[in-house]
């Protein structure tokens, strides 16, 4: 789900069904989105049940949209605490879209563009939010048509995967669908594309890529 609201680097209190929102500045110049991923169960996916993303999602399956990017293809990230797990779930989300080529993600211990991130979410056991990214982007910047963006926080929601009996390869998943989100992609219409709005065992797919090189052409 795509929740979109305008704020000066919003506070967000919570996330998927209804984002609770701090009230906006009249001269804010960042705008901050809301990206959550649906879980799935293993057995909607393999019936091919799980459905679609409520119109949020546009464009062809061949092409994962975007309305952000970042200014330079080199972006930094740092994996903000967590276990040993989590960290080895984040750095194979950035080895898969580094190898996409497009983009560089580079890690640093200081300021980073994008953190990542683990926690468990506080909406309950009715949560069906497995993943969500906060990316803040400027209203006044575009590079090719997209906002640039400021700064983003992705995160992978432990206690939802353990619900619903992720695996690491499907955490890693949902990890790699919320690092696109960070990187500026939307949700794709086709169920082949790691940015589709429900993610279990997508990766990513040639229509990401093409979406990425669209982004940072």
């Amino acid at each position: 789900m795509n929740n979109r609201f305008m704020g000066s680097l919003v506070a967000v209190a919570a996330v998927a069904t209804g984002l609770l929102l701090a009230t906006p500045h009249a001269d804010a110049k960042v705008v901050t989105d809301a990206d959550a991923t649906s879980a799935v169960t293993q057995t909607s996916v393999l019936q091919g049940t799980a459905k679609t993303d409520g119109g949020i999602a546009t464009g062809s399956a061949s092409l994962t949209p975007a309305a952000k990017r970042w200014q330079s293809a080199t972006i930094t990230y740092k994996i903000a605490g967590g276990s040993s797990y989590y960290h080895s779930v984040w750095q194979s989300a950035v080895k898969s879209w580094n190898r996409s080529g497009v983009i560089h993600l580079v890690a640093t211990s200081g300021k980073a563009d994008i953190t990542l991130a683990d926690k468990n979410s506080t909406l309950g056991k009715n949560s069906t939010t497995v993943g969500i990214t906060y990316s803040s982007y400027y209203h006044d910047k575009t590079m090719n048509d997209l906002k640039v963006m400021a700064n983003a926080k992705a995160y992978v929601f432990k206690n939802v995967a353990n619900r619903y009996h992720y695996s690491k390869a499907e955490r890693t998943n949902v990890a790699v669908h919320e690092l696109g989100h960070a990187l500026g992609l939307e949700h794709n219409v086709g169920k082949n594309s790691v940015m589709y709005y429900a993610t279990r065992n997508q990766m990513v797919s040639k229509s990401d890529v093409n979406g990425l090189k669209a982004s940072y052409r």
